[in-house]
């Protein structure tokens, strides 16, 4: 009898564990984050993270690519760096996951520049 209360208890703390452990697997679920592909050394600086020549001449140096979170003011190393290689200094929402600092990145889209606005008629 004791025994049958122990293994019914162990199924119950298990079965209740997985349900605790759903939510967690939620939130790592794919998110996109708005920013600029830029090097890990000019990332900080506004003028050179859109600088296209000196961010390739950084990456060529041996620098990795990151993404500058315009909206968290972060930086965020990306992996697969062979997913943003054409991206450089161009302002960009990365689509992925998050494992710490970094972003496992599914898919890459371009933001569009705002357009001008329409010259009225005269």
């Amino acid at each position: 009898m004791l025994k049958r209360a122990l293994l019914c208890t162990a199924a119950f703390l298990f079965a209740g564990s997985v349900g605790f452990a759903a939510p967690q697997a939620a939130s790592s679920a794919a998110k996109s984050w708005p920013g600029y592909v830029t090097d890990s050394k000019c990332a900080m600086n506004a003028k050179a993270r859109t600088d296209a020549a000196c961010v390739k001449k950084c990456v060529d140096g041996g620098d990795k690519l990151v993404l500058y979170d315009t909206m968290n003011h972060k930086v965020y190393q990306l992996d697969p760096q062979s997913a943003v290689t054409d991206h450089e200094a161009h302002h960009v929402r990365i689509y992925g996951t998050m494992d710490g600092d970094t972003i496992h990145v599914t898919s890459v889209k371009m933001i569009g520049a705002a357009k001008p606005a329409a010259k009225p008629a005269s």
